[in-house]
Protein backbone atom coordinates (compact mmCIF):
# COMPACT_ATOMS: atom_id res chain seq x y z
CA UNK A 1 0.00 0.00 0.00
CA UNK A 2 2.86 2.39 0.83
CA UNK A 3 4.34 1.81 -2.63
CA UNK A 4 1.04 2.71 -4.30
CA UNK A 5 0.68 5.88 -2.24
CA UNK A 6 4.31 6.86 -2.91
CA UNK A 7 3.91 6.20 -6.64
CA UNK A 8 0.68 8.24 -6.73
CA UNK A 9 2.30 11.17 -4.90
CA UNK A 10 5.31 11.12 -7.23
CA UNK A 11 3.08 10.96 -10.30
CA UNK A 12 0.99 13.90 -9.07
CA UNK A 13 4.12 15.88 -8.23
CA UNK A 14 5.58 15.41 -11.71
CA UNK A 15 2.21 16.26 -13.28
CA UNK A 16 1.96 19.49 -11.27
CA UNK A 17 5.54 20.42 -12.21
CA UNK A 18 4.78 19.80 -15.89
CA UNK A 19 1.67 21.99 -15.76
CA UNK A 20 3.61 24.70 -13.93
CA UNK A 21 6.31 24.64 -16.61
CA UNK A 22 3.72 24.75 -19.37
CA UNK A 23 2.08 27.82 -17.78
CA UNK A 24 5.49 29.50 -17.48
CA UNK A 25 6.21 28.68 -21.13
CA UNK A 26 2.83 30.09 -22.21
CA UNK A 27 3.50 33.31 -20.33
CA UNK A 28 7.02 33.59 -21.75
CA UNK A 29 5.80 33.03 -25.33
CA UNK A 30 3.01 35.60 -24.91
CA UNK A 31 5.54 38.06 -23.47
CA UNK A 32 7.57 37.81 -26.69
CA UNK A 33 4.50 38.75 -28.74
CA UNK A 34 3.54 41.57 -26.38
CA UNK A 35 7.13 42.86 -26.48
CA UNK A 36 6.94 42.96 -30.27
CA UNK A 37 3.67 44.95 -30.13
CA UNK A 38 5.17 47.37 -27.61
CA UNK A 39 8.26 47.92 -29.75
CA UNK A 40 6.10 48.41 -32.85
CA UNK A 41 4.35 51.23 -30.96
CA UNK A 42 7.77 52.55 -29.90
CA UNK A 43 8.99 52.46 -33.53
CA UNK A 44 12.01 50.43 -32.41
CA UNK A 45 13.11 48.20 -35.33
CA UNK A 46 16.12 46.72 -33.51
CA UNK A 47 13.95 45.50 -30.63
CA UNK A 48 11.35 44.12 -33.07
CA UNK A 49 14.05 42.28 -35.03
CA UNK A 50 15.40 40.83 -31.75
CA UNK A 51 12.22 38.81 -31.08
CA UNK A 52 12.57 36.98 -34.41
CA UNK A 53 14.89 34.15 -35.38
CA UNK A 54 17.16 35.32 -38.24
CA UNK A 55 15.50 32.86 -40.66
CA UNK A 56 11.92 33.75 -39.66
CA UNK A 57 9.39 34.27 -42.42
CA UNK A 58 6.21 36.30 -42.11
CA UNK A 59 3.25 35.88 -44.44
CA UNK A 60 0.74 38.73 -44.73
CA UNK A 61 -2.59 38.08 -46.44
CA UNK A 62 -3.87 41.55 -47.31
CA UNK A 63 -7.41 42.25 -48.52
CA UNK A 64 -7.19 45.04 -51.09
CA UNK A 65 -9.95 47.53 -51.99
CA UNK A 66 -11.33 45.14 -54.60
CA UNK A 67 -11.67 42.41 -51.96
CA UNK A 68 -8.89 40.28 -53.41
CA UNK A 69 -6.17 38.83 -51.22
CA UNK A 70 -2.60 39.90 -51.90
CA UNK A 71 0.10 37.76 -50.30
CA UNK A 72 3.35 39.32 -49.08
CA UNK A 73 6.34 37.50 -47.65
CA UNK A 74 8.70 39.30 -45.28
CA UNK A 75 11.63 38.43 -43.10
CA UNK A 76 11.58 39.60 -39.49
CA UNK A 77 14.24 42.15 -40.37
CA UNK A 78 12.28 43.54 -43.31
CA UNK A 79 9.15 43.74 -41.17
CA UNK A 80 11.04 45.56 -38.40
CA UNK A 81 12.35 48.23 -40.81
CA UNK A 82 8.77 49.35 -41.46
CA UNK A 83 8.73 50.83 -37.96
CA UNK A 84 11.97 52.83 -38.22
CA UNK A 85 10.30 56.16 -38.93
CA UNK A 86 7.76 57.50 -36.47
CA UNK A 87 4.83 58.67 -38.58
CA UNK A 88 1.83 57.77 -36.42
CA UNK A 89 0.85 56.43 -33.04
CA UNK A 90 0.39 52.67 -33.43
CA UNK A 91 -1.23 50.07 -31.23
CA UNK A 92 -1.90 46.40 -31.96
CA UNK A 93 -4.43 44.78 -29.65
CA UNK A 94 -4.41 40.99 -29.92
CA UNK A 95 -7.23 40.46 -27.48
CA UNK A 96 -8.16 37.01 -26.20
CA UNK A 97 -4.74 35.63 -27.14
CA UNK A 98 -4.64 31.83 -27.29
CA UNK A 99 -1.41 29.98 -26.61
CA UNK A 100 -0.49 26.32 -26.87
CA UNK A 101 2.89 24.85 -25.98
CA UNK A 102 4.24 21.63 -27.45
CA UNK A 103 7.66 21.15 -25.86
CA UNK A 104 10.00 23.58 -27.64
CA UNK A 105 7.27 24.90 -29.96
CA UNK A 106 4.60 27.42 -29.00
CA UNK A 107 1.67 28.63 -31.07
CA UNK A 108 0.23 32.03 -30.18
CA UNK A 109 -2.82 33.05 -32.17
CA UNK A 110 -5.97 35.12 -32.13
CA UNK A 111 -7.82 38.05 -33.63
CA UNK A 112 -6.42 41.53 -33.39
CA UNK A 113 -7.37 45.15 -33.91
CA UNK A 114 -4.76 47.57 -35.26
CA UNK A 115 -5.08 51.24 -34.35
CA UNK A 116 -3.38 54.18 -36.05
CA UNK A 117 -3.63 57.48 -34.18
CA UNK A 118 -6.35 56.01 -31.97
CA UNK A 119 -8.60 54.91 -34.85
CA UNK A 120 -9.11 51.40 -36.15
CA UNK A 121 -7.06 50.81 -39.29
CA UNK A 122 -7.80 47.12 -39.76
CA UNK A 123 -8.46 43.84 -38.02
CA UNK A 124 -7.45 40.27 -38.68
CA UNK A 125 -5.93 37.09 -37.34
CA UNK A 126 -2.35 36.58 -36.16
CA UNK A 127 -0.66 33.20 -35.84
CA UNK A 128 2.88 33.08 -34.44
CA UNK A 129 5.10 30.00 -34.21
CA UNK A 130 7.70 30.41 -31.51
CA UNK A 131 10.73 28.21 -30.97
CA UNK A 132 12.56 27.77 -27.67
CA UNK A 133 16.21 28.75 -28.17
CA UNK A 134 19.14 29.08 -25.77
CA UNK A 135 18.24 32.79 -25.63
CA UNK A 136 14.56 32.07 -24.85
CA UNK A 137 11.47 32.00 -27.05
CA UNK A 138 11.85 33.53 -30.53
CA UNK A 139 9.39 33.92 -33.38
CA UNK A 140 10.26 31.39 -36.07
CA UNK A 141 7.36 32.24 -38.36
CA UNK A 142 4.13 34.18 -38.49
CA UNK A 143 1.04 34.59 -40.61
CA UNK A 144 -1.45 37.43 -40.44
CA UNK A 145 -4.53 38.56 -42.26
CA UNK A 146 -4.92 42.30 -42.79
CA UNK A 147 -8.57 43.11 -43.29
CA UNK A 148 -9.42 46.84 -43.55
CA UNK A 149 -13.12 46.00 -43.84
CA UNK A 150 -13.05 42.80 -41.80
CA UNK A 151 -13.64 44.02 -38.26
CA UNK A 152 -16.41 42.33 -36.31
CA UNK A 153 -19.06 44.35 -34.48
CA UNK A 154 -17.23 43.55 -31.22
CA UNK A 155 -13.94 44.82 -32.66
CA UNK A 156 -15.48 48.02 -34.00
CA UNK A 157 -16.45 48.87 -30.41
CA UNK A 158 -12.90 48.49 -29.13
CA UNK A 159 -11.03 51.66 -28.28
CA UNK A 160 -7.28 52.14 -28.13
CA UNK A 161 -7.45 52.75 -24.35
CA UNK A 162 -9.03 49.28 -23.98
CA UNK A 163 -6.14 47.69 -25.84
CA UNK A 164 -3.70 45.73 -23.69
Amino acid sequence: MKKIITATILTLSFTLLAFGQKDADKTAAENVINTMFTEMANHNPDAIKAVYMPEALLVALIKNKEGKTVTRFLTGETFSKGFAVRKNELKEDMYEMKTEVFGDLALVHGRYVFFIDGKISHCGVNAFHLVRTDAGWKIGGASSTIEPNGCTAKEKKRKVENAK
